[in-house]
């Protein structure tokens, strides 16, 4: 695998550069091993290089009010790694996935499944071709389109959305999908009564609780599929 801290120039910013993502290798590294998860030197390395790219781009599309390095490895990559084991299936869509997350940072971890990125937002949807060019991360697919006018060919067996919508309407946009077997992972921060209320008889919930290293608020993952 490319080692993409080869030649961090093309990374320089500003406030630093791929370097000073790279000193967190060991805070990945820890927070990986506090999931029982974890991964190769190389893809820890693609991944803080993701943040590279995401703090030099950051500046001028503004996809992230996370721009602490620190910070970024626990609410970015702790964060969408930590859904890691309820992934199912070969193609995963990320619905909304704004700056990648979860959908770049699963691909990483995850290079024999095939991720859909999908954002209405133009800039968004550039930053992620950037991402895919310099990362080499020739399993994502990144697609520009409104969720409710979407039409996936094939479609696809897990969708993720992180802090996207209530669920009743994430359903709804993702209807089509979850009537063929899809899985639809939500992520959240507090789920609470009045949003389970408006999900549909037809849709079964479970709720996980989530343990994010540097996370000290309550995140949980709404795992919903059709009965």
């Amino acid at each position: 695998m490319k080692n993409f801290f080869i030649d961090d120039r093309h990374l320089e910013t500003e406030s630093g550069t791929a370097s000073e993502f790279r000193q967190y290798d060991g805070m990945l590294a820890d927070g990986l091993k506090a999931m029982g998860t974890a991964l190769s030197d190389a893809r820890r390395g693609q991944l803080l290089g993701y943040l590279a790219l995401l703090a030099r781009w950051n500046k001028a599309y503004n996809l992230t009010a996370v721009d602490q390095p620190g910070q970024m490895v626990a609410r970015h990559l702790l964060d969408s790694l930590s859904i890691l084991p309820w992934l199912g299936g070969e193609r995963i869509m990320d619905s909304g996935t704004g700056a990648g997350l979860p959908g770049v940072v699963l691909a990483v971890a995850s290079p024999e499944r095939h991720f859909i990125l999908v954002d209405s937002n133009g800039k968004k949807i550039r930053f992620l071709r950037q991402v895919r060019r310099a990362l080499s991360l020739a399993n994502i697919e990144p697609v520009q389109a409104r969720l409710e006018e979407l039409r996936l060919d094939p479609a696809p067996e897990t969708v993720t959305a992180r802090a996207l919508a209530p669920l009743g309407r994430l359903i709804r946009w993702h209807a089509p999908w979850l009537e063929h077997g899809a899985r639809l992972l939500a992520m959240k921060g507090e789920l609470r009564k009045n949003e389970l209320d408006e999900v549909p008889d037809a849709y079964n919930v479970e709720i996980v609780e989530l343990e994010v290293p540097g996370i000290d608020t309550r995140r949980c993952l709404a795992i919903v599929t059709a009965k």
